[in-house]
């Protein structure tokens, strides 16, 4: 693993029928969130499911009070 990915902080984020965005987890390592994403994503809901990279101590979950 080289300096950029021990730095980086991988978001799943989730878009709801209504236009939401909301953060569902974050993820130290990319395959782990792109597997979740799949997991939701196969249960055929209207939601849709995307993987971000956020800077360490800044993620998209800090900033929009996610988990």
């Amino acid at each position: 693993m080289n300096a950029m990915e021990e730095t980086l902080r991988w978001v799943l984020w989730r878009l709801d029928d209504n236009g939401n965005r909301f953060v569902v987890a974050a993820f130290a390592r990319r395959d782990e969130a792109e597997a979740a994403a799949r997991a939701f994503a196969a249960h055929g809901h209207k939601q849709t499911y995307w993987v971000e990279t956020a800077a360490d101590g800044d993620t998209a979950a800090d900033r929009t009070g996610g988990v």
